[in-house]
């Protein structure tokens, strides 16, 4: 499975990197702009292949790609008076310009004049002294420079350079990358859409019922929900706001009537999962081989993600030797605060009640401790320990209910070629303002501390963690992140940072406000330091990835 995940992970990272270059290397010919290398990832090369007059290349690290675009200045730094040169002729006109010449080039000379701009419209030549005497070559406009045997550079005349064109092309060419990603992620939600379908929220049958649910016990795919406990209902929606309502009082078992190939069934106790994902508690994935002590109180959880401590930047400190609460264990009582004045818990309503609306309204993290019995030591234990909730603020900007009931049954979906479009677009600005939300709390936290940090960024391990789970979960699951990392990958790209495709567009605002061109050599020192922090960044990312995984 390993060499699948490691395709799928490679298909996907170089299909957004490909689109995203694309646009750059589309725009840039269309505007007529010379392009030296297109590249695919960066470091060492581990593929090449010329196509025309740009090279083709694969490199080994998979964090980004690049077009090179000729500017109007390389020609110039390369070759200099009194320097000498060989060249190569076709029909009286020069073809190649060699920098180290030797007997079997065509004319070995002096340079005395040369241009090979035409900035103003000056015809491209170079006028060398050839045994004392001067003779002027014209220069063909696809010449090639010979550095050294293996490289050769197509000399850039100033009407093919990126310098020389509109600023409206320029400024298409750099954010055609971006443009693409965000195409290509719409049509990757279309494809999903249009071939799972929409939900249709007017019924109450199941399209579906998910394996590993309490409801997979009782329902299967084609029933229809008629009433649970005393409520009827007659839609998804009915369903949806129930279930709501259910979650916010703690609720987890229910009486559920349904009908069957249109025989209605006798009612079913069921239970249900609950989840408190501002705390990380939940009654899912209880392990079978644990049972609860023989008591009423406390209730048993399942799988849980506590954060202990203050905030992100201190999680995980447990004091020495600290046990935390893990699943299966049972939990007996809550206290808000550090003083030991713990409120007993009985039932998923009574933890509900004491931690699922403290403070309604307030948007910042709240602090429990926990009194509970340790299934692994046989103990009752009080932590020491907070345990830090995520704030209201921050769950909704990541789109997670607070707390929200688990059935483990989806809707009829059928095809909608209307309601799949609106679908595909409306899930291409949800994952658009997910990415802004998620860069808001990383630089300006909602609330008083930090919940979000560069520690949990993924990078490049992360990333090939996420395309196993999804596509474990499914082909569409996949295409989806494939669609989401798009977005990211196109918005992050237009940060107005040097060294990325925003940070170029904004010094082409500044040449189209002050009509004067930026600094050249200020903007490529930004770039430089910019970009060996997104080095530096891209290293720490990936430590923590790795770091992860072995959690």
């Amino acid at each position: 499975m390993f060499i699948l995940y490691l395709l799928a992970f490679i298909f996907a990272i170089g299909l957004i990197i490909l689109v995203h270059e694309a646009g750059h290397f589309f725009m840039a010919k269309k505007a007529g702009i010379l392009c030296y290398e297109f590249s695919i990832g960066m470091g060492p090369v581990l593929w090449q292949k010329k196509k025309g007059e740009t090279l083709i290349s694969i490199r080994l690290i998979p964090i980004g790609g690049y077009v090179s675009m000729a500017d109007s200045t390389i020609e110039q730094i390369i070759i200099d008076k009194e320097d000498q040169i060989g060249i190569n002729l076709e029909n009286g006109c020069v073809k190649e310009l060699i920098l180290n010449p030797s007997e079997m080039d065509d004319v070995v000379g002096i340079v005395k004049e040369i241009e090979l701009l035409g900035a103003h419209g000056e015809p491209l030549e170079v006028t060398l002294d050839v045994n004392g005497d001067l003779i002027t070559y014209p220069i063909l406009k696809d010449a090639f420079m010979v550095v050294s045997p293996k490289q050769k550079i197509q000399i850039t005349p100033y009407d093919r350079s990126f310098d020389s064109k509109k600023i409206s092309s320029r400024m298409l060419t750099i954010s055609a990358g971006v443009i693409m990603n965000f195409l290509l992620a719409i049509v990757l939600y279309l494809i999903i859409f249009f071939i799972q379908g929409v939900p249709n929220y007017e019924s109450t049958q199941l399209g579906s019922v998910g394996t590993g649910y309490p409801s997979s016990e009782v329902l299967q795919e084609g029933d229809e929900i008629i009433k649970i406990d005393n409520t009827e209902l007659n839609t998804w929606t009915d369903l949806a706001n129930l279930m709501d309502d259910y979650a916010s009082q703690g609720k987890t078992e229910i009486t559920i009537t349904y009908k069957r190939d249109d025989v209605v069934q006798e009612p079913v106790n069921m239970n249900i999962y609950i989840a408190l994902n501002n705390f990380g508690l939940s009654n899912i994935g209880i392990p079978e081989d644990v049972t609860k002590p023989d008591t009423e109180k406390g209730v048993q959880v399942g799988s849980v993600a506590l954060k202990y401590g203050k905030s992100s930047s201190k999680s995980d400190s447990l004091k020495p030797n600290e046990k935390s609460l893990t699943a299966g264990d049972t939990l007996y009582a809550i206290s808000l605060d550090s003083s030991n004045n713990f409120q007993p818990v009985n039932s998923w309503e009574d933890v509900v009640s004491i931690i699922g609306d403290i403070d309604e309204g307030n948007d910042d993290v709240h602090h429990i401790y926990f009194d509970f019995y340790d299934h692994e030591s046989n103990e009752q234990i009080k932590s020491l320990t907070p345990v830090y909730s995520y704030s209201d603020a921050l769950l909704s900007s990541q789109e997670i209910v607070k707390i929200k009931t688990y059935i483990g049954i989806n809707p009829v979906y059928h095809f909608s070629f209307v309601g799949s479009v609106t679908e595909a677009f409306k899930q291409f600005g949800n994952s658009s303002m997910l990415i802004f939300n998620t860069l808001k709390e990383l630089i300006s936290p909602s609330a008083s501390v930090r919940e979000v940090g560069l520690s949990d960024l993924s990078g490049v391990v992360g990333i090939f963690d996420m395309v196993s789970q999804t596509l474990s979960a499914g082909f569409l699951s996949y295409l989806s992140l494939i669609a989401l990392l798009s977005v990211n990958i196109g918005i992050m790209n237009f940060l107005p940072i040097p060294a990325l495709d925003g940070g170029r567009f904004i010094f082409l605002i500044y040449e189209g406000i002050t009509h004067k061109k930026p600094n050249k050599k200020l903007e490529t020192i930004l770039n430089n330091i910019v970009f060996f922090l997104l080095i530096a960044l891209f290293i720490f990312v990936t430590y923590n990835d790795v770091l992860r995984l072995f959690k």
